[in-house]
């Protein structure tokens, strides 16, 4: 029997537990904000809302890393010159020296990378070094270390770098994958502001503009444009929601089914065509059921076609399929 979900009570405990940690831990560099941001989306991608603990390789938090960084690789455009990710001004961000080069190739997104380039593995494996040997032991260290080691909510490990370098995985706690889902908009929220502050406390540069949270935290989105065809030969001429018939895939527009507002997913199995007029009726709103049941059909259904090479080079990730079904059950049982 899986243990029973966090009540609200626990929930705002764990939520004081999180603002502690960002008040009063040690943050000599952003790699911590990443983590929490990372363990809170593999939570959603992951994880159930029941209180079982999750194990998360950690070549999935890598690739989350690797996807956050990469704007923040790029010379911020107020001041041309890439942003400080730690305190060492002789020694930059490993991060940041990772995905300097990757990203001066070409304006894509990370996600787009992985994709064209899935052979590759150097960057993962570098990241995951990054995070084994300076953050995963780091990150629930408030005051003294042996204090911190009586208090940690998160997950458990080594206690030290040596030791966690040799980490394939991490466990979260029983009750932590529900809370970090249930309060996923929340505790990102809070990271991101620490992190935006925290740049701007160590880049002397920076004035107090209002474009640095975009920069830092906008999501990349991909030309999904690339997709109508497919779309169009796949739901035989017609809007996925109405079932309008488009006389071609251009009549049409590639709608993102969980609404990029919600959740940031490019993936083909969360992308369908609709009619312009349909499509620019809903903008962010939550599709009804009826819709949501037809669209996982839908993957089920063409799964193979959804993961086959595109025209332009490349289809979905095949894991990408339950990763969009755990953010569909995450989102839709916050909605009620």
């Amino acid at each position: 029997m899986p243990r029973p979900a966090p009540t609200a009570q626990q929930q705002l405990y764990f939520l004081g537990k999180i603002e502690r940690l960002l008040s009063e831990g040690r943050f000599t560099s952003t790699y911590k904000f990443a983590l929490l941001i990372a363990l809170t989306n593999l939570a959603v991608e992951q994880g159930d809302d029941s209180g079982e603990p999750l194990k998360i390789g950690l070549d999935d938090i890598a690739r989350q890393y690797l996807a956050l960084y990469w704007n923040m690789a790029r010379p911020y455009p107020r001041i041309d010159a890439i942003l400080k990710q730690n305190r060492e001004a002789a020694k930059p961000s490993k991060m940041i020296s990772l995905l300097k080069d990757e990203v001066r190739l070409g304006q894509s997104s990370y996600e787009r990378l992985r994709i064209y380039r899935a052979s590759r593995s150097t960057l993962v494996t570098e990241t995951k070094r990054t995070l084994t040997k300076d953050v995963v032991y780091r990150l629930q260290t408030i005051g003294k270390s042996s204090e911190s080691a009586k208090d940690r909510f998160l997950y458990d490990h080594p206690p030290t770098a040596a030791e966690c370098s040799r980490l394939k995985h991490i466990v979260l706690k029983p009750g932590v994958s529900a809370c970090l889902r249930r309060m996923r908009g929340v505790i990102v929220a809070l990271v991101q502001a620490r992190w935006a502050l925290w740049i701007r406390e160590n880049n002397d540069k920076l004035a107090a503009d209002r474009e640095l949270e975009s920069f830092l935290f906008g999501a990349n989105r991909t030309p999904v444009s690339v997709y109508a065809e497919r779309f169009h030969d796949m739901q035989q001429g017609r809007c996925f929601y109405s079932g309008e018939r488009l006389a071609t895939a251009s009549a049409g527009e590639v709608d993102h089914f969980i609404p990029w507002a919600r959740y940031p997913l490019d993936s083909p199995f969360n992308l369908v065509l609709a009619s312009r007029k349909v499509n620019n009726s809903m903008r962010d709103a939550l599709k009804p059921l009826e819709w949501r049941d037809r669209w996982l059909l839908r993957n089920e259904t063409f799964h193979e076609t959804l993961v086959a090479p595109a025209p332009s080079g490349f289809g979905a990730l095949a894991e990408d399929a339950e990763a969009v079904k755990s953010i569909c059950r995450w989102l839709y049982a916050r909605t009620g």
